[in-house]
């Protein structure tokens, strides 16, 4: 269940930014505003983001804070990258995922315990980046909220993934040009938050960025994203 929380806070991100909501009302009808996002969505076809993601355990006074970068290439392609406190590398792309901890100086790839849901998340991820939202509504109950931002909620179907994970909350602005924060709740109260300080769209990224048995080293996609126009 480890790998597919991280997958899940994953496709949590594919669109992104931060700060907590005002008074929201909700929207009776959220197709209209479903339909706009999914417009915007499909145009959307490489993006490099950095991100400081903060969980809350009731458990704690203060949040436990990491950094990390996050990718997304066509076709369907994804790097989900932690780089402090620890390292980790997650990689998605249609047929595939794998996953890399660094540890005593070397990268070491990880054996998966749950490929076929790690899979099936995958694969909604990939739909969700090429603006297929319609897709996701077999596995998530998608509803709309609006105020002085846009909040899509997407609470799982399937009650096993329900009780690890009670619902996304993803904070737009209200023209749903960029996402102000990412919220994951859990059912006993603790939450993950997702806050994305850089963007850049339209990358063309390096070779072996997101290959699954040997991934570029991140300082060189950096020095490429930064090198680009």
């Amino acid at each position: 269940m480890k790998h597919l929380y991280a997958t899940l806070l994953m496709l949590a991100a594919l669109v992104v930014r931060a700060e907590d909501a005002p008074a929201l009302k909700p929207v009776s009808d959220p197709k209209p505003i479903l339909a706009e996002l999914q417009q915007k969505m499909s145009t959307l076809t490489s993006v490099y983001l950095e991100f400081t993601q903060e969980r809350q355990l009731k458990l704690f006074a203060e949040p436990l804070r990491s950094e990390g970068v996050m990718m997304i290439d066509q076709p369907g392609m994804i790097r989900w990258e932690t780089t402090a406190p620890f390292q980790s590398i997650l990689l998605g792309k249609q047929k595939s995922v794998a996953q890399f901890e660094f540890a005593d100086g070397k990268w070491k790839k990880l054996k998966l315990g749950f490929p076929q849901m790690l899979k099936r998340v995958m694969d909604q991820m990939t739909l969700m980046h090429q603006g297929k939202l319609g897709a996701l509504t077999s596995d998530f109950t998608l509803s709309v909220s609006t105020g002085a931002v846009t909040v899509v909620t997407m609470v799982p179907k399937d009650e096993n993934v329900r009780s690890m994970l009670a619902a996304l909350d993803i904070h737009l602005q209200p023209d749903l040009s960029a996402t102000r924060e990412v919220v994951m709740r859990e059912p006993g109260g603790d939450l993950t938050r997702i806050i994305f300080s850089r963007e850049k769209r339209s990358v063309k990224f390096p070779e072996k960025t997101f290959d699954q048995t040997k991934p570029l080293e991140i300082a060189a996609i950096k020095a490429a994203v930064n090198n680009a126009p």
